[in-house]
């Protein structure tokens, strides 16, 4: 049986093709199930709908609660006309977040639990319901991302109008080391410490943040100009 683990914005339709024993084609659909783990309160349904076209199932997925997760079971004839399943779970979870003052994030939900996993990030943030704790979350991406701006400050205009992906993986390192107040693995640990070590770099003007230009100095609408001067009296009024 295949089981697939997906992300979804609340607000957001996806639309995902499924594989029944590694094929794509079916010769029947016999039942798409959907089951919420209860994960929240007031929990919405998961809107899903199959779409059928030339033996290849498609779902259309829609709706949800922030932070729910639902099971998404599947029935159906293969191409050989034998019985098999499919599973999908669907992770509901509000992916936009802004610093406190309106700032734009550098790095996304979506970016930081692609680079380093579902699986990780729940472990990181499940407080007991089995789930992504959103706010803990979106808290340690803002103390690392205020973290990076207080380090190049100095050298570059912040926040910045579209973050590369060295600070990116800076704002990712920081607020991982964060989510572990225990202490982090060795490696997450030797991560963040390298990326204070490129900040500290950066701070100095030892490294430039590549794709990001530093602000121009300020130039004032009525300079004063002071042109080269001369003597007025050349032999020093000698005799006077």
């Amino acid at each position: 049986m295949a089981f697939e683990t997906i992300l979804k914005q609340p607000s957001e339709e996806l639309r995902r093709s499924l594989t029944f024993n590694g094929v794509s084609t079916v010769t029947a659909l016999h039942s798409v199930d959907v089951v919420a783990r209860g994960l929240v309160a007031g929990v919405a349904e998961l809107g899903v709908v199959p779409q059928i076209f030339a033996g290849a199932v498609t779902l259309v997925i829609s709706g949800g609660t922030d932070g729910e997760r639902y099971l998404v079971t599947a029935i159906a004839d293969d191409a050989d006309g034998q019985r098999a399943e499919t599973e999908l779970e669907i992770t509901v979870i509000d992916m936009a977040w802004t610093m406190p003052d309106g700032g734009t994030a550098y790095l996304s939900i979506a970016e930081f639990i692609d680079h380093f996993t579902l699986k990780e990030v729940m472990m990181m943030t499940d407080t007991g319901e089995g789930r992504i704790d959103r706010a803990l979350l979106v808290n340690a991406l803002i103390d690392a991302q205020a973290t990076v701006d207080a380090h190049i400050a100095s050298r570059y205009t912040v926040p910045l109008a579209q973050a590369p992906l060295i600070v990116k993986m800076m704002v990712g390192d920081l607020a991982r080391v964060r989510l572990y107040p225990q202490g982090a693995p060795d490696g997450a640990a030797e991560q963040g410490k390298s990326a204070m070590r490129m900040l500290e770099r950066i701070a100095s003007g030892a490294m430039p943040i590549p794709a990001v230009t530093a602000p121009v100095e300020a130039v004032s609408d009525n300079p004063i100009l002071i042109a080269p001067g001369y003597r007025a009296y050349p032999d020093g009024l000698r005799g006077y």
